[in-house]
């Protein structure tokens, strides 16, 4: 990102507030005045396109203000030579390039709490919304919102259990682990559109039905507050829960840096000897295929799981699957999957929980496992089952683990200096 800083850092400072400069040993400090602008795509690959706004907001076509609409439905679809159309009330608008539905007043702010919005898909969305014409002849819509506004939208699902005030540091270090993960985001923007998706690709974001008090005062406690380490942003990566122990990255995700901060500590409370996450419903499982699901789950994930083997030709049965190692943290490091017919395939750390990728895509819920395989009589396989802890990568923060820490007494200061070692919080706008 850097090596191109005339045109990006221009970019940054302008758009951002995000001011670049250098320390005495030649790193990149960032400074910042205001929050950032984020934007959001909410659904892409649409033929066609409902919205109702609701109060009055103004319609901008390549920077002109082309309408002002007030408690209106508006649709968009495409004429049958393929030209995107606006149907506005009162109007009908050929358009190629995108259109902006922006409040008609300031713009909204975290704490708004006025009724206006756009709806679409059964959810109201604060701030601007952005209809994007694609060369694929599909639209992509965008919301466009202050980054704390965005917050509120996303701690709610990114936070599991029920909200109650004895999570509030849990909430707290959610809120700005959540804003490290967008803040990074906004910095590596590239030639789209957009900067994060509303689905599990980014972080799940929401409307204003799904606005939560507690989740509101964990925005607004934390305001411009984010993790640093060694002067930069940190990459804040969190998990459901992490079955008593998290892990390193480099041990998930192969060819990631191996960051300080993001290696794998014990999550174990030193005063009662129990797992912080011990109260997740994820904390133990169990699944079972039989030997034909096994078989097949094999030949369909495994080119998926170790790109080495795209295009082999996996046959016959497996005869037994091994865990030949480990991390410290009792995740599987490698599995060897042996067939009947002599083949044998490795399949490393994370990955091993693809291999069993359902049709709808599910995954195994954690690498941190152990297999069980009941035979026949004539000693092929008839099933196994296999159990494990934890629920997610296991990488930096234990959602479930910080809400247990929470009701414990710890504060999210402590609960982020335990998940993210070496780090500190800064308030940076």
């Amino acid at each position: 990102m850097i090596s191109r800083k005339g045109t990006l850092q221009l970019l940054i400072v302008l758009f951002f507030s995000i001011f670049l400069s250098v320390d005495s040993f030649g790193r990149p400090i960032f400074t910042y005045t205001s929050q950032p602008i984020i934007r959001v795509s909410l659904k892409g690959n649409l033929r066609t396109l409902s919205l109702h706004v609701d109060g009055t907001f103004k319609l901008k076509y390549q920077d002109i203000s082309i309408n002002q609409v007030e408690n209106a439905r508006l649709s968009f679809d495409f004429s049958d030579d393929g030209t995107p159309e606006a149907h506005l009330p009162n109007q009908e608008l050929k358009f190629f390039s995108p259109i902006t539905i922006e409040p008609l007043h300031a713009a909204i702010t975290a704490s708004d709490s006025s009724d206006d919005g756009i709806r679409f898909s059964s959810q109201t969305y604060p701030g601007s919304m952005e209809i994007v014409p694609e060369s694929d002849g599909t639209f992509r819509l965008l919301n466009i919102v202050p980054l704390e506004t965005y917050l509120r939208g996303v701690v709610p699902n990114e936070l599991v259990n029920h909200m109650t005030t004895n999570e509030l540091q849990a909430c707290m270090a959610q809120a700005i682990a959540a804003r490290n993960f967008a803040f990074y985001r906004l910095t590596i923007r590239d030639s789209s559109q957009f900067d994060v998706y509303s689905d599990t690709r980014d972080q799940v974001y929401s409307g204003k039905e799904k606005y939560q008090p507690l989740a509101d005062s964990a925005v607004e406690l934390t305001s411009g507050m984010i993790v640093e380490y060694d002067g930069q942003p940190a990459r804040c990566f969190f998990h459901s829960t992490c079955g008593g122990h998290t892990e390193n990255v480099r041990n998930v995700w192969q060819g990631q840096p191996s960051l300080p901060y993001l290696r794998g500590v014990s999550d174990t409370d030193s005063a009662t000897g129990e797992p912080f996450c011990i109260d997740s419903p994820q904390f133990y499982w169990t699944t079972t295929f039989t030997g034909h699901e096994l078989n097949r789950l094999v030949k369909t994930n495994l080119a998926f799981t170790n790109p080495t083997y795209a295009g082999k030709d996996v046959t016959g049965d497996v005869s037994d699957l091994e865990i030949l190692d480990r991390f410290s943290s009792f995740r599987v490091d490698t599995l060897a999957v042996r067939m009947d017919n002599g083949d044998v395939y490795y399949v490393r750390g994370d990955r091993t929980r693809y291999l069993f990728r359902s049709k709808d895509g599910t995954i195994l819920r954690s690498s941190m496992f152990k297999v069980k395989t009941e035979r026949n009589y004539g000693g092929r396989i008839n099933e196994i089952t296999i159990s494990g802890r934890g629920n997610g990568h296991g990488v930096g923060m234990c959602q479930w683990g910080a809400l247990g820490m929470s009701k414990l007494g710890y504060s999210y200061l402590q609960i982020l200096s335990h998940y993210y070692p070496g780090t500190v919080v800064k308030k940076v706008y």
